[in-house]
């Protein structure tokens, strides 16, 4: 890898984290007022507080979002060695963020919400157990969900350690 291709390298990644960052603000924002419209509108101190702590759980993660993601532009020009650098600390920032994300993101806060909107629900039918059927698409997307979340959080990561692979093939050939 040349030094041309690591600044290009860099920019990219640089150009990528704010968009993403930018999307994921406006995304948690959105969704934030969104469940707190639904607040207003539900019947229920249960679901009430589900969709309350749902919303404020989406307007936090707007913000953590902007503090973990948003990054330091590369000054202009830069030396290989402060490319190199902020390079570095940029994939080592995504790895970090990768690592404890159901934490990081308070995704069991996110969940409690959610079992405080179904639950009363799934209660309620389980008096009916026929209305239960009603409840599998829902149920089918929650896992899908899942086996979608850890199968990019796996390609994230292998995609990281490959773009970490390079970096230190790069240094190896700088030092030498």
């Amino acid at each position: 890898m040349s030094a041309d291709k690591l600044r290009d390298k860099a920019n990219r990644l640089y150009t990528k984290a704010r968009f993403m960052t930018l999307l994921g603000m406006c995304a948690g924002l959105v969704v934030g007022a969104l469940f707190a419209f639904t607040v207003i509108r539900v019947h229920g101190l249960v679901p009430r507080l589900g969709w309350g702590l749902i919303s404020l759980w989406a307007i936090y993660l707007a913000y953590q979002t902007y503090r973990w993601n948003w990054p330091a532009a590369l000054p202009e020009g830069a030396p290989v060695s402060a490319s190199l650098e902020f390079y570095r600390s940029k994939l080592e920032k995504r790895r970090d963020h990768l690592r404890n994300l159901w934490l990081r993101t308070r995704l069991p806060f996110c969940f409690l919400g959610l079992a405080m909107v179904i639950g009363p629900g799934l209660i309620a039918a389980l008096q009916r157990p026929h209305i239960l059927v009603n409840a599998v698409p829902f149920f089918v997307l929650l896992i899908g969900w899942f086996v979608a979340f850890f199968t990019m959080k796996k390609r994230q990561q292998r995609t990281l350690q490959q773009e970490h692979d390079e970096l230190r093939a790069f240094e190896k050939a700088n030092r030498a």
